[in-house]
C-alpha cells in the first residue's frame, strides 16, 4: 500500500509550475524577484527590514526594507560573514559553514543584548547555525559574526528552529531518513517526527508528546515558557508547554512556518493544495516558480480562534512557506522560486 502511495506521488499527478516569466505588480500582489527559494523570513530589529533565506546550496541570507523590497537586496552571508570564536554552539560544529542551505530560521536577543540568528542548514552538514547579527543603533542589520553551530542527531533532517532564553532552541525533525518514504508512511497514519530542545550544557533532548505527521515550522513564546508547532499532515497547530505537556490544538491545513505579528498573534502559512501536489513541488528545480493555492492564516493562542486573512489561488506566486505581517503589509516567501511577494492587508 505505501509503496502504491509514493509511486503515485512520485509520478501520476501534473503539478502546474511556471517558468520566472516576468515579475512585478500583479492584481493581487506586487513579487519581488532576483531570489532563488526563499524559503523563511524574519524581521529585524529596526521593524523595517526582513532577513531571507535561500533554501538551496550556495544560498544566501538577505537583508532588504519593507518600504523599499523593489530595491537590490544586501547579502549578508557570505558577503558580509565573518567567522568569530564558537562559543554558542557544541563544541564538536566549530568550523566556519563556507556553503549553506537556508532553511528555517529565528532571530531573537540575548541575555547579552545581542542579536541572534538560527539557522537550519542542510548544506555541507546538517546542523543548526549561530550567527550574531551587527546592527546599527537602529537595529538594522549590517553584518554576521558566526559563533557556532550544533550537529543534527545521527540522520535525522531539520525543518525549523526557535530560540530559547538562554541560548538553548527547539527544533523540529519532520522524518528521518527519506523524506518520500516518510511522507508515505504519514499519509497512512503513521507518525514520522517530533519536536527536540537543545541546551548546551546538556545537549539534544526529545520533547515528550510531540510525535506527529510531518512536524514543520515552530514557534516560541517569547519567555519561553510554551511553543507552537505546525503538524504539516495531521492538519493542525499544536501548543505544547516545554516538558510536552499539550495546552491546546486548532486545524490548519498543510501548515508551514509560523510568525509572529506585531498584535500578539501567529501567522501561519497554509498550502491549500493535495500532498501529491506538495510531493511534486519538492522534486521542482529550486528555480520554479510554482502555482500552488494558498492562504495566510491567522492564529491567537490565547483562545485557539483562526482566520483567514489572505487567500491566492497561486496564479501569481504559490506556496507560500511564510508570512511576515508589518502594519498592512504581508511579505510571503516560497520554498520554490524566484521570488518573494508583498500584499496588502488590513490591519
Amino acid at each position: 500500500m505505501i509503496k502504491i502511495l509514493l509511486a503515485t506521488c512520485l509520478g501520476l499527478l501534473s503539478l502546474t509550475l511556471s517558468a520566472a516569466d516576468g515579475c512585478g505588480q500583479g492584481s493581487a500582489l506586487t513579487s519581488v524577484c532576483g531570489l532563488t527559494a526563499p524559503e523563511d523570513i524574519e524581521l529585524a530589529g529596526d521593524s523595517q527590514s526582513l532577513l531571507v533565506g535561500e533554501m538551496i546550496l550556495g544560498g544566501r541570507l538577505l537583508a532588504l526594507k519593507i518600504d523599499s523590497v523593489t530595491d537590490e537586496p544586501r547579502e549578508l552571508y557570505p558577503a558580509l560573514s565573518v567567522e568569530g570564536a564558537a562559543d554558542w554552539g557544541s563544541d564538536d560544529c566549530n568550523v566556519y559553514p563556507n556553503q549553506m542551505t537556508f532553511h528555517g530560521i529565528d532571530l531573537s536577543v540575548r541575555e547579552n543584548g545581542q542579536w541572534q540568528l538560527l539557522v537550519v542548514n542542510h548544506g555541507l552538514r546538517e546542523s543548526v547555525e549561530f550567527f550574531q547579527v551587527v546592527t546599527d543603533e537602529l537595529g538594522t542589520p549590517e553584518s554576521l559574526v558566526w559563533r557556532g553551530c550544533v550537529l543534527a542527531p545521527d540522520d535525522e533532517s531539520l525543518n525549523d528552529v526557535a530560540a530559547l532564553p538562554g541560548g538553548g532552541f527547539l527544533s523540529t525533525t519532520p522524518f528521518v531518513g527519506s523524506e518520500l518514504w516518510s511522507i508515505a508512511k504519514a499519509l497512512v497514519g503513521f507518525n514520522t517526527g517530533y519536536v527536540r530542545q537543545w541546551e548546551q550544557t546538556s545537549g539534544w533532548r526529545r520533547v515528550p508528546n510531540t510525535e506527529g505527521r510531518y512536524p514543520n515550522g515552530v514557534i516560541a513564546a517569547p519567555d519561553g515558557s510554551q511553543f507552537h508547532v505546525n503538524m504539516y499532515i495531521d492538519g493542525l497547530v499544536k501548543t505544547f508547554a516545554l516538558d510536552g505537556t499539550e495546552l491546546g490544538s486548532a486545524a490548519v491545513l498543510n501548515g508551514d512556518n509560523l510568525s509572529w505579528g506585531q498584535d500578539g498573534k501567529i501567522r501561519i502559512a497554509s498550502h491549500r493544495a493535495g500532498m501529491l501536489e506538495m510531493v511534486q513541488a519538492l522534486e521542482a528545480s529550486p528555480e520554479t516558480n510554482l502555482q500552488i493555492p494558498f492562504a495566510i492564516v491567522e492564529y491567537e493562542p490565547a483562545n485557539g480562534e483562526v482566520k483567514d486573512i489572505f487567500v491566492h489561488d497561486g496564479s501569481e506566486f504559490g506556496a507560500a512557506t511564510v508570512a511576515q505581517q508589518v502594519g498592512s503589509k504581508l511579505v510571503m516567501g516560497s520554498f520554490k522560486g524566484t521570488r518573494i511577494a508583498v500584499v496588502e492587508v488590513d490591519e
